[in-house]
């Protein structure tokens, strides 16, 4: 009795998965050629879901609808950034594991490498009033764009009440104590988990099947794997951590430290990459003392400024601190988790998906990380403030003006940052 409705529903997408199963599998060559392409135009950061979805299910044809659907979902409920995650799944879909790394690598690499040139000149070019005017404008445009983000955003994930105390709590909290903001994550996961555990307990309530619901028929890790993999990445960190009260040699020390603090950013970095800036912020400003909050505030404005993922703004922190070592440790460190945990995940995606405890921990989760969007977007917006007084009048009605801009004209990022920064600099040769 169940064979046929299976294939009734099955009927409508028959001719499209024969059409899709003909295509050849592409080349590991062919498959990070695109990434490397993509990355090189993908600005506008979650914006480029649409795009990646052309490519792969359209132009291509590597993936079914539904394949592609199940990845930028997944993408969603794991650390990193959504685009980052959901190239790196796609990847995995077609090659594996090594998929995976190469599809994130190359993605990553085009704006990894502008951040370099970015952060090299940064040192000679802060000084100057015109380049400090355009970063001024930069920090405001991107302020209203991180702003608009977590609007949007906020909207989808803040649908109870409880969610917007939660969401309103956690961003006065941050932008008051930022020192609490990995706590703030920590406890809005055991929230979710505990919610979950409860909701349990209640009679089950059934579930329209929606898009979202559908996924891959794959072969799930066994449980060893995950928690062989778990206890590898827990001895790694722990080696480092106890190590690292060993090392006598600054440099190095400092490495270390690096490591430490960008893998601990990384696995946390729940609702975008855009959640970075608070956290590492605080990491290498308040408890390190190795950056001032204008250079964090920079590095935002030029991560925006760049192709590719926003996180990559920790290559330019990490450049800053302990030069090309230190940009390249940032960029493992952030990269590292989100793509470890993406080559798990997408190998057990049925049991993911079905664990309703981790899916309770995400849902309480998710309002944090809207908060924690919008807490960014103030700390950008600071780094647009200078003893200048005419920026005190320029970066709030920049701000407004971005966020007016994106939010209801859905204007090009790249524009509104451009403009932002001519701005700036037409306001320092008017006004300074």
């Amino acid at each position: 009795m169940t064979a046929a409705p299976e294939a009734e529903a099955a009927g409508p997408d028959t001719g499209l998965d024969i059409a899709l199963d003909a295509e050849p599998r592409p080349t590991l060559r062919q498959l990070g050629g695109d990434c490397l392409l993509l990355g090189a135009t993908a600005f506008g950061g979650g914006a480029m879901i649409s795009l990646l979805q052309d490519r792969f299910t359209q132009r291509r044809r590597w993936l079914r609808d539904r394949e592609f659907l199940e990845a930028a979902t997944l993408a969603q409920s794991l650390p990193g950034a959504i685009a980052t995650n959901t190239v790196a799944f796609v990847g995995y879909r077609l090659h594996g594991p090594v998929g995976a790394l190469v599809s994130m690598t190359l993605y990553a690499l085009p704006s990894f490498v502008l951040m370099l040139v970015f952060a090299a000149l940064y040192g000679h070019l802060r000084d100057i009033p015109s380049a400090t005017a355009v970063l001024t404008g930069l920090n405001a445009a991107a302020s209203g764009l991180v702003a608009v983000t977590a609007v949007r955003l906020g909207r989808q994930a803040v649908a109870m009440r409880w969610q917007g105390l939660q969401a309103a709590a956690v961003f006065g909290l941050a932008i008051s104590f930022p020192a609490l903001t990995l706590y703030l994550i920590l406890l809005s996961l055991l929230g979710g988990l505990l919610w979950a555990a409860w909701q349990r307990r209640m009679p089950p309530v059934p579930e329209a099947t929606t898009p979202e619901t559908i996924v891959h028929a794959g072969a799930s890790l066994p449980l060893r794997h995950h928690l062989l993999l778990a206890t590898g990445l827990g001895l790694l960190v722990t080696g480092l951590w106890l190590g690292s009260g060993f090392i006598t040699e600054p440099f190095l020390r400092r490495l270390v430290q690096l490591a430490l603090v960008t893998l601990k950013v990384g696995g946390l970095t729940f609702g975008g990459g855009f959640v970075i800036i608070p956290l590492l912020g605080h990491e290498v400003v308040d408890v390190h003392l190795w950056l001032t909050p204008k250079e964090v505030s920079d590095a935002a404005a030029l991560g925006l400024l760049t192709p590719g993922p926003f996180v990559i703004a920790a290559a330019f922190i990490g450049y800053r601190v302990a030069g090309l070592a230190g940009a390249a440790v940032t960029t493992l460190g952030i990269f590292g988790l989100p793509l470890w945990l993406v080559v798990m995940v997408a190998g057990a995606v049925e049991r993911f998906r079905q664990n309703a405890l981790v899916q309770g921990a995400l849902r309480g989760v998710m309002p944090t990380g809207v908060a924690l969007l919008a807490a960014a977007a103030v700390t950008i917006g600071k780094g647009a403030y200078t003893p200048d007084l005419y920026t005190w009048v320029l970066a709030p009605g920049l701000g407004l003006t971005s966020a007016w801009l994106a939010g209801r004209h859905h204007t090009n990022p790249m524009f509104i940052l451009f403009g932002g920064a001519l701005v700036g600099l037409a306001g320092q040769w008017l006004f300074a």
